[in-house]
């Protein structure tokens, strides 16, 4: 009973979690809009049946029934065909013809001058930024508590066990061989229960730093360690070994790295701020390669599924997935409240991640494709300034309706399949 209560409160947390980011990312663009004068009569969260909404001032705030995504409506978005213009017929012309007259009904006396496409390109640049950038700096903030507040696990600087050789290979080997060579700290005489304090004078607090401190300072090294009462100088040569190492992206390549032949104790520590940021970093352009393959990965994705493999845990998700996973990681009797509290925070700064990167695909219903539409008509306007030709006015990102409505029926199916897959090929942790 227990576990099934903390599986759905973690389903609960993310779910929490996804509408603060979705009204978050809203939010960005409510303030500049507001700010530069541009009516908006609606910031909702969520798709479809409204559940609940209040009217302050002019704008109506809601929730909807699908919290799949939410909008905020600001009049003008689309500017009017120009004068002379000849009507357009065929495949599109009625979308482009409802794109321009979105809205129309919330235009009232006095607003003829608050419309979005009347702002200058950098102000309506900042408002279609607002919403992304908000989810990157959510997640960043929601990794440095992660990371800097409960902390992570990492080696620590006790040595829990002594290994006897250097392996000839870390991929498939498991015991040692007669012609592998002693391990360095077994040759050096560190022993079991051993607490590194310092090398070569400069104290460290885990593992890592110790790795680190190898790999710019090559060749013998001098361990300050705590052995019961007493503190010994040790010197030690770690060998230079060939080893898998997991990468930002997920993927495992060999690197060359310092090898001691310890086995160590586990210990969660604070990270400092330097590290979240390094990490945010890493996780944004990890997330933007993602979605750079992001057809292929959906692909493979049924793939597997149909043919009943195993699926790749670093491959897309959808929200019903997220919800999954964040409730077998709730669930888990072997991790402390902490340690579900921290995954349940770097799963939340992932998505936000993947919010920022998703929305900046420069493609019309995003955001992103809003902001390449703006600095389309900056070029432009700047082209024909320097040609002296008169103000071509701004660019009519209507004609672009036909696209925007392939691309949000693309978003839409791929939204599905997701849903699908992580129905019937849950990720699984175990």
């Amino acid at each position: 009973m227990s576990e099934i209560l903390w599986y759905i409160g973690g389903v609960l947390f993310v779910a929490i979690g996804i509408g603060f980011s979705i009204g978050w990312h809203e939010l960005g663009h409510l303030l500049p809009a507001k700010l530069f004068g541009i009516k908006v009569p609606r910031y909702m969260i969520g798709f479809g049946p409204t559940i609940w909404s209040r009217k302050r001032g002019e704008t109506e705030y809601g929730i909807k029934a699908i919290p799949l995504g939410g909008y905020i409506t600001m009049i003008g978005m689309y500017p009017p065909a120009k004068p002379g213009a000849k009507p357009r017929k065929g495949f599109g012309a009625e979308a482009i013809e409802s794109a321009r007259e979105a809205h129309n009904e919330h235009v009232g006396p006095g607003d003829e001058n608050r419309k979005f496409y009347q702002l200058p390109i950098y102000k309506r640049i900042i408002i279609m930024f607002g919403g992304p950038f908000m989810n990157l700096i959510l997640g960043v903030v929601l990794t440095l508590v992660a990371f800097g507040g409960i902390g992570t696990y990492v080696s620590s600087t006790k040595i829990a066990e002594v290994s006897d050789c250097v392996p000839s290979s870390f991929v498939n080997q498991i015991s040692c061989k007669n012609t592998d060579a002693i391990a360095p700290a077994k040759l050096s005489g560190l022993q079991a229960n051993d607490n590194v304090l310092a090398v070569n004078g400069t104290k460290v607090k885990n593992w890592n730093q110790i790795t680190e401190y190898a790999e710019a300072n090559a060749g013998e090294l001098v361990f300050t360690v705590q052995r019961g009462n007493e503190q010994l100088d040790i010197d030690i040569t770690p060998a230079m070994v060939e080893r898998p190492v997991a990468t930002a992206s997920g993927k495992t390549e060999m690197q060359l790295k310092p090898y001691f032949g310890v086995v160590l104790d586990s210990v969660r520590q604070s990270q400092d701020v330097q590290k979240s940021l390094a990490y945010s970093a890493s996780a944004v352009g990890s997330t933007f390669e993602l979605m750079a393959s992001l057809p292929v990965q959906v692909v493979g994705l049924v793939s597997n599924t149909i043919s009943g493999q195993e699926r790749d845990l670093n491959g897309p998700i959808s929200v019903i997935g997220i919800g999954q996973v964040a409730g077998e990681i709730a669930s888990n009797s072997n991790a402390d409240w902490l340690d579900k509290l921290g995954s349940g925070l770097m799963m939340l700064a992932s998505l936000n991640f993947a919010l920022f990167a998703f929305n900046m695909i420069p493609l019309l219903p995003l955001d992103g494709g809003h902001i390449a539409g703006a600095i389309y008509e900056s070029i432009k306007k700047g082209i024909w300034r320097f040609l002296r030709k008169p103000n071509p006015g701004p660019a009519d990102t209507a004609l672009l309706m036909p696209i925007t409505y392939v691309v949000t029926v693309a978003l839409i199916a791929m939204s599905l399949i997701l849903i699908l897959v992580d129905l019937i090929n849950p990720v699984s942790l175990g």
